[in-house]
């Protein structure tokens, strides 16, 4: 038996990156909770591994999750970030008539264009 104690990780340091969601799922969303809703249910995580990670109190959280309770906005990314998603942004875009950009593709683009550009003067 060891007798080091054992670090407590909180589970936010398994946040991923977050992913578009598909606009068919997106354009199914008729609200924002409906979009809050996709963001959890597409994470594979439970309501309580949500809930906890962002600190939301647990009645609460039944709350928003029935629309009976507002989601806190400050709270939004770091949705975002644990369930590796986009969803709730993109329905936000979607109903203003725009996208979201992934700068890092955007940056990966910009970034082979220049290669392109390079091969081609040197050929």
């Amino acid at each position: 038996m060891s007798n080091h104690s054992q670090i407590q990780v909180p589970c936010m340091s398994v946040m991923r990156s977050p992913e578009e969601v598909p606009a068919a799922f997106i354009q199914a969303c008729k609200s924002e909770l409906e979009a809050l809703n996709l963001c959890m249910n597409l994470s594979g995580l439970s309501d309580e591994a949500i809930r906890e990670n962002l600190g939301i109190d647990k009645g609460h959280f039944s709350r928003i999750r029935k629309g009976r309770g507002n989601f806190p906005p400050n709270k939004r990314v770091a949705l975002m970030e644990l369930c590796g998603n986009r969803a709730p942004i993109q329905y936000e875009a979607m109903r203003l008539n725009c996208e979201v950009v992934d700068l890092s593709k955007d940056a990966q683009i910009r970034a082979l264009e220049q290669q392109l550009n390079a091969l081609r003067k040197a050929a």
